[in-house]
């Protein structure tokens, strides 16, 4: 049984023009329903979480904790409990842009080698986000995330290599992440991965949302105003006829639609399925 709760005041469900069910989608187990969390149901995957476009998801996980920890081991590693105590309790919550923040500055790797059986939705889920950050990564020119299985028996050419790999690991993580499972107690956390990503200075990318400002925008300002996140202000600039742009920063915007949702004009376009970003369930 797990404890997670939905914060109403952040759930786009108040907002109009805009429907969002993405968490009771995305949950294996059924467990939401009408933004309410059956606690009986609910198994703690994070995929809720990863989902969610303003944070309204509060579980006794600190996901913000768990990421900066992972950010002070070396090498960085992600690890759920199921290959270590003193791992995330799933890594269901990580998205692409949270695996990008960690992967594009120095490399990392995660062991997704018990997902598959333990919970195959969040196996699936974490595939397409690594498979995503991999090309962007890639298109960038970084190293690739590392996929790792810990318990793997070493090849005998490269024996030496790997088993020192693994020992550096698995000492980094007990020193690093031993708080990880004292954070996750009954006191409930909000995680916001814009706040996080913000702190982190994370550079964008093609995995963040782009927005485009049509001709017909009148710089009403309703969309800055309705922007959950506040990826969108509306500035002075001498250069334009107006005397405003549109000011919009792709690592807020989590793609919820509001703001083209609710334009009068029609004067907005969110491109995320292009760029590979946004929630896919």
């Amino acid at each position: 049984m797990a404890k997670r709760e939905i914060d109403l005041n952040r759930c786009l469900f108040h907002y109009t023009n805009v429907s969002c069910n993405r968490c009771e989608t995305v949950c294996p187990q059924q467990a939401v329903k009408n933004r309410v969390v059956d606690a009986d149901r609910c198994d703690d995957c994070g995929l809720c979480t990863a989902v969610c476009p303003t944070g309204a998801v509060q579980s006794c996980v600190d996901y913000d904790s768990c990421l900066s920890q992972t950010t002070a081991l070396e090498p960085q590693v992600l690890m759920c409990a199921q290959v270590s105590a003193h791992g995330m309790q799933c890594l269901g919550a990580l998205t692409r842009q949270l695996l990008w923040a960690l992967a594009s500055r120095r490399p990392l790797a995660i062991d997704t080698s018990r997902c598959a059986a333990c919970n195959p939705a969040v196996s699936q889920w974490l595939d397409q986000e690594i498979a995503a950050c991999n090309q962007a990564l890639e298109k960038a020119g970084k190293a690739s995330i590392r996929l790792v299985h810990v318990r793997e028996a070493a090849p005998s050419k490269p024996k030496v290599a790997r088993r020192s790999f693994f020992r550096s690991l698995l000492s980094a993580t007990a020193q690093g992440v031993a708080d990880f499972t004292a954070a996750q107690t009954e006191r409930l956390y909000a995680f916001d991965p814009v706040i996080w990503l913000e702190k982190q200075q994370t550079e964008t990318c093609n995995l963040f949302p782009a927005l485009t400002v049509s001709g017909s925008c009148n710089f009403c300002g309703l969309c800055a105003m309705l922007c959950p996140e506040k990826a969108i202000t509306i500035t002075e600039d001498a250069s334009s006829a107006s005397g405003k742009k549109v000011q919009f920063s792709p690592l807020r915007c989590t793609a919820c639609a509001v703001c083209t949702g609710n334009c009068p004009h029609e004067a907005l376009t969110l491109s995320t399925e292009a760029k590979g970003c946004g929630p896919h369930v």
